[in-house]
């Protein structure tokens, strides 16, 4: 049944690829749309065994909850990594995270600085979710505060 579904999703291809483009279009900031269709297509690989035939319609519909599902589970884990990752930013852009600080008047939000301010959130979420997750802790731990003594002692 593998290489008969390997087969089945090669032709299914470009189907995959519209559905990614339709259900993941605000995921597609962080990830390459190839990088989700291969996602979708190896979770169906490896789920292959539950699957039974019954037709090209059972067969789509399959490939479609498969897909939702895959797209759903790359958005938590890009939004649980955005959760601190903006404690990340204010204390890259200010070296402090004090949050008076941020009420300069050169700190103000004006267009052109919302949208950088955007980009970089993207850059350093992308970053964050590149470190092994000790190191991903310890800059979540500086970003939090916490000092030397506390951040040694979380590590044993």
């Amino acid at each position: 049944m593998s290489r008969e579904l390997a087969q089945r999703l090669v032709d299914q291809r470009p189907f995959i690829e519209s559905l990614i483009r339709r259900e993941a279009s605000g995921l597609l900031r962080f990830e390459a749309a190839e990088d989700l269709v291969q996602g979708v297509m190896l979770r169906a690989l490896g789920s292959g065994s539950a699957f039974h035939d019954h037709g090209e319609p059972a067969f789509l519909g399959w490939l479609t909850t498969l897909a939702r599902r895959h797209v759903a589970d790359r958005n938590d884990h890009w939004k649980a990594l955005r959760r601190g990752s903006g404690r990340v930013m204010r204390l890259t852009a200010s070296g402090t995270t004090d949050p008076w600080n941020e009420l300069s008047p050169g700190t103000q939000t004006g267009p052109a600085t919302f949208a950088s301010r955007r980009e970089q959130l993207v850059l350093i979420t992308r970053a964050l979710d590149l470190l092994p997750p000790r190191d991903r802790d310890l800059v979540r731990w500086m970003s939090e505060g916490l000092t030397l003594a506390q951040r040694s002692e979380r590590l044993g």
